[in-house]
């Protein structure tokens, strides 16, 4: 089964992770109450995917690993923008959700919501807090040069609430923010094998 980082795995419990810490207890109750793990952007051995444990605090985060064989359903950002669970949601950090959703669905950009709000579309589980940021990952394309980056997040911006960005490519992925502020200069790529500094440029096509 393919997996990407931001990917949800539904899983069994707790018995299915790997460590090699202790497991906190903390853990345990969290999958109970929603048996759901994040894919990491890490490496992990044959037949087994880095994933990650959320619980109820900010700062309940626990590193795993997870037998591929142990995964019951595999749920992507994506999927939950093709799904729009939001539309029916009464909380109003969704109504922030669907003024991105049509921004960057007239720029044709490919897109999901993750972080605390794509968790709580996913397990059903309520997750976000009045505070919390909207966080997403949107897909690098040749379209994405400095100017329609500094567009998108301008506009973006302009919502009621802070939206968090990652860009996904085919190497790793960088904060839309950084991106914007380089000025064509290296900026910090998240990759399986750790962070490097890369230059990001698309050179801006003749209208």
């Amino acid at each position: 089964m393919e997996v990407n980082p931001h990917d949800l795995l539904e899983i069994e419990g707790v018995g299915d992770l790997t460590s090699f810490s202790t497991i906190p207890e903390w853990v345990e109750s969290a999958l109970a109450k929603a048996p759901f793990v994040v894919v990491r952007r890490a490496q992990a051995s044959e037949g087994f995917i880095a994933v990650g444990v959320r619980g109820s605090e900010r700062n309940e985060r626990f590193a795993a690993f997870l037998l591929v064989n142990r995964i019951i359903r595999r749920i992507t950002p994506e999927q939950l923008t093709r799904e729009s669970k939001w539309s029916d949601q009464p909380k109003e950090i969704f109504r922030g959700l669907e003024q991105i959703e049509k921004l960057l669905d007239s720029h044709s950009i490919k897109w999901g919501p993750v972080g605390s709000i794509g968790f709580e579309l996913a397990s059903g589980k309520e997750t976000t807090k009045k505070t919390s940021d909207i966080d997403i990952v949107i897909h690098f394309s040749e379209n994405f040069t400095l100017n329609f980056a500094r567009e998108i997040e301008g506009e973006l911006k302009k919502n009621q609430f802070r939206v968090d960005v990652q860009v996904e490519t085919l190497e790793g992925a960088f904060l839309l923010g950084e991106y914007v502020e380089s000025g064509e200069k290296p900026i910090l790529l998240r990759t399986m094998d750790g962070p490097i500094l890369k230059k990001i440029t698309i050179e801006e096509k003749d209208k």
